[in-house]
């Protein structure tokens, strides 16, 4: 809607971001470099983690769309549709084997990937995987024992909420928080950052000044994103919104902050914001 109005060739705020439309931000840079390491290193397991909508997902996206190729096979799993089911039968459909008749999940999956190890380096991202439950947290670390000859047949990535950390310290995670070979977490975005993510996002879709922006507004949408990704593509979306609907070309302070109080009425923000939005 407001992307003719404004003269833009897309949404600059839209969900999935690629490209020139993706903000490299320090924590989110050495995200990338860990889950390439692992990659390439090819044994234990990276672990990444991240509040929601920090951008953990547009990551696992980008970093598979580079590695994914004939000799490094990636599988990913979005641990939000495994709730109880079995990891290793989920796994084998990733892969697109069926065990035979008489042949457990477990040792088709190795099976699988003993053959593939043969000329390929396979990789397992489990996304969301704070949601795992203890018997599949458990399969994990079977995937992470599986050799051939002292070589490993799979190399795991679990991505997910900064709780997924506590979990694997607790005494029944030990062993496998001992196949851990790095730790990332992606961090919110500060002041600055929050800034340059949205000119960014902006001067992707070809904007030039048109909206104007007020230089407090930054300010006003770090403090209520807490310098998340997504809430800042949505507080941000709204406000070019409403000032499409105003017919205005400049964005001030009282136009950020009257998208701010809507959203907080609609329960959009994040609690903390929301809760001492509705107060004052």
């Amino acid at each position: 809607m407001y992307q003719d109005y404004y003269g833009f060739n897309a949404d600059p705020f839209r969900l999935s971001s690629r490209g020139d439309n993706l903000y490299m931000h320090d924590s989110f840079k050495r995200a990338m470099s860990y889950l390439l390491y692992a990659f390439h290193k090819g044994e234990g397991m990276v672990l990444i983690t991240g509040l929601p909508g920090s951008g953990k997902t547009t990551l696992v996206d980008e970093v598979v769309s580079e590695a994914s190729d004939s000799e490094m096979p990636v599988s990913v799993i979005d641990c939000t549709n495994l709730a109880e089911e079995d990891l290793f039968g989920l796994y084998l459909e990733t892969l697109g084997v069926v065990a035979a008749d008489g042949i457990s999940n477990s040792r088709a999956v190795r099976e699988a990937l003993a053959t593939m190890r043969q000329t390929s380096r396979p990789v397992l991202v489990l996304d969301d995987a704070h949601l795992l439950s203890a018997d599949n947290l458990n399969k994990v670390h079977m995937l992470c024992n599986l050799n051939q000859g002292g070589v490993p047949l799979l190399q795991i990535v679990l991505v997910g909420q900064p709780g997924l950390r506590q979990k694997l310290l607790s005494p029944e995670c030990q062993q496998l928080h001992q196949r851990l070979i790095a730790t990332c977490n992606i961090e919110s975005l500060t002041l600055s950052e929050t800034r340059e993510y949205i000119l960014q996002k902006l001067r992707s879709v070809n904007w030039v000044n048109n909206p104007n922006i007020a230089e407090s507004v930054y300010g006003a949408v770090y403090r209520s994103s807490l310098g998340v990704p997504r809430w800042i593509d949505l507080i941000f979306s709204r406000t070019l919104l409403n000032s499409m609907a105003g017919d205005r070309k400049f964005i001030s302070l009282d136009d950020i902050c009257e998208v701010i109080r809507d959203l907080a009425k609609e329960d959009l923000l994040p609690d903390e914001v929301r809760l001492s939005t509705k107060v004052a």
